[in-house]
């Protein structure tokens, strides 16, 4: 037995160990890291059928409306259109949790935004106009 195959024996257990504790070490970082990337994706897949049951709600009362033009009492149909979103995403609503004021404002703008694309009105171009930007 050489001196190089002495020293060899004596560093590689050593080598092995540090070895094995790096790649622990790298596995429980990237565990670590993996339920936190996995809840950014469910909250925005939540987020996401939260806004496309508000479309939805904001459709569905554009063709009641369409229907029956009486029912066109603003709160009332801000309120068709939270009541529409509850029943349809309520695992979203409880995981991001909108207050109920937050829903309205949130439906609110989507029925505008909804009307404003049937209508074909242009807020932006109305605020420039009214700031004096033409």
């Amino acid at each position: 037995m050489s001196i190089i195959d002495s020293i060899q024996n004596i560093v590689q257990p050593i080598i092995v160990d540090y070895a094995a504790w790096l790649i622990l070490g790298a596995l429980g970082w990237f565990f670590r890291r993996l339920p936190e990337r996995w809840r950014i994706d469910i909250e925005a897949k939540h987020r996401e059928a939260l806004h496309r049951a508000l479309h939805s709600g904001a459709e569905l009362l554009i063709d009641t409306l369409q229907k029956h033009p009486a029912v066109a009492v603003p709160d009332r149909a801000i309120g068709e259109i939270v009541d529409y979103v509850r029943m349809s995403v309520p695992g979203a609503i409880r995981r991001l949790g909108p207050s109920q004021a937050q829903l309205e404002r949130m439906a609110r703008a989507k029925l505008r935004e909804r009307l404003d694309a049937i209508t074909g009105r242009d807020r932006l171009s109305e605020a420039l106009g009214r700031a004096g930007a033409r």
